[in-house]
């Protein structure tokens, strides 16, 4: 319960709540979900950050809970400055998503997160990962310092700056931002209620 009272609390301190989302979705967002759902819900998130990956498996389960009604979007915002092995995991989604493999990449680095944080050398830990997936490694290598995926990175950096964005994770429904409760029926009420 400990844990959950800090994930909330720090979750109160992730950028001003009601602020607005600025930059819209379009073809380069990674979407879960019914793209033509009325409700849209965008995170912006960090592979390293500990209350994201509390947060991962809630999310996950609301696309389920409402596979016709939700749509989430997956923005990344390294904290580079706490994390210094979260551009490095969202450099890796990128080049799995190149290769068709962008949620496969971004589950595995929430389930293993002790792991590759960990690691003496996590890039290898996570070209690991890439080979499970079954992706061509030479491309993936190349794709992770790619101009192209570091463009795709700083993309969704800069537009979480412009929607005042201090801290991950940072939620936005319909373009508001909200404060995600970290027990799952709390926030599934909000789904629900936002139905309404």
């Amino acid at each position: 319960m400990g844990v959950l009272l800090l994930i909330w609390g720090l979750s109160k301190l992730t950028g001003l709540s009601g602020s607005t989302l600025t930059t819209s979705i379009d073809a380069k967002d990674h979407v879960s979900g019914n793209p033509n759902a009325p409700l849209t819900l965008v995170e912006y998130s960090d592979f390293q950050c500990p209350a994201c990956k509390h947060y991962y498996p809630l999310v996950k389960q609301l696309v389920k809970s409402h596979e016709n009604d939700l749509q989430v979007v997956y923005r990344h915002f390294p904290l580079e400055s706490i994390h210094e092995h979260a551009l490095l995991a969202a450099q890796a989604a990128e080049a799995a998503s190149l290769q068709g493999r962008f949620w496969d990449m971004h589950d595995i680095l929430f389930n293993t997160q002790d792991i590759w944080v960990n690691d003496e050398n996590p890039k290898e830990r996570i070209i690991q990962y890439a080979e499970s997936l079954r992706l061509d490694i030479d491309q993936f290598r190349n794709d992770m310092d790619s101009k192209e995926v570091t463009e795709r990175v700083n993309r969704d950096i800069n537009s979480g700056h412009k929607a005042n964005i201090s801290g991950t994770p940072t939620f936005f429904l319909n373009g508001v931002q909200i404060q995600a409760p970290p027990q799952y029926d709390e926030f599934e009420k909000i789904i629900s209620q936002a139905l309404k």
